[in-house]
């Protein structure tokens, strides 16, 4: 009786224990998902500063969770730690943004060379659907957001299709980080229908098995990004003073 005293608690407290983990990395998965949101539509603008305790009042989680998602948004890129100051948001450099489109030139441009012919009925009607997605004004933020969603899910479905999971990971980290930029600089807003065109263009091609088309237009179209990328960020003295750092060169010789 004993025995089975013993294992019966046992069982409890493992199964209180497990509870007591889902709980908190519920809360840790609703901490990163919310702050991730937040880091990507720059609500959380580039150089801002925040403590643990700050982020867990506004989200109404503990410091745990929140240290938990900083931790993961850090590995990401998007947070950086300053030590005994608090965290930072990961400001954004000219040469970042360099970096930034250089790297989609190199991994999407493959993706969708690698998708052509590849792509599912069901993802090819789906993506018919996204190239159809406006703004619904040219003030309206959720029209915005929704806009950005709708061509995120666009180019991720071509990365899927690629058939390489590293290479569609790849994919998505690099549109996170242009999402954050397109939110920044309001960049798409007068863009919407040739977007949609160089998209459908996009699409013709995969359907019939165009690899070097699709591959072509996809360095096409990310270059135009770029090309308004930087145009919005340089035109805005505002976030030019606050949110963009020049890109720093390093005296070698001085050290």
């Amino acid at each position: 009786m004993e025995r089975n005293r013993v294992d019966a608690t046992s069982r409890a407290d493992r199964t209180a224990t497990s509870a007591g983990r889902t709980t908190t990395s519920s809360q840790g998965e609703v901490a990163y998902a919310a702050l991730r949101r937040r880091l990507i539509q720059s609500e959380l603008e580039p150089g801002e500063r925040m403590t643990e305790s700050q982020l867990a009042q506004e989200i109404g989680v503990g410091k745990t969770p929140v240290r938990e998602a900083l931790t993961r948004l850090i590995q990401e890129g998007l947070v950086r730690s300053l030590r005994g100051h608090g965290y930072e948001v990961t400001p954004i450099t000219l040469g970042d943004v360099h970096d930034l489109f250089n790297f989609r030139l190199i991994v999407e441009p493959a993706a969708a060379q690698l998708a052509a012919g590849h792509v599912r009925g069901a993802d090819l009607r789906r993506l018919d659907e996204l190239c159809a997605t406006r703004f619904s004004s040219i003030d309206d933020e959720q029209g915005e957001s929704q806009y950005l969603h709708a061509n995120y899910q666009f180019h991720t479905t071509i990365a899927d299709a690629s058939g390489n999971r590293r290479l569609a990971e790849a994919v998505r980290r690099a549109l996170d980080e242009s999402e954050r930029l397109f939110h920044l600089g309001n960049v798409l807003r007068n863009r919407g229908e040739e977007v949609a065109h160089e998209h459908k263009e996009l699409v013709d091609a995969l359907i019939a098995g165009d690899g070097e088309t699709a591959r072509k237009l996809t360095v096409v179209h990310i270059t135009a990004s770029q090309r308004l990328v930087l145009d919005a960020l340089l035109a805005s003295p505002a976030v030019l003073a606050v949110n963009i750092h020049p890109l720093r060169r390093q005296d070698h010789a001085s050290h």
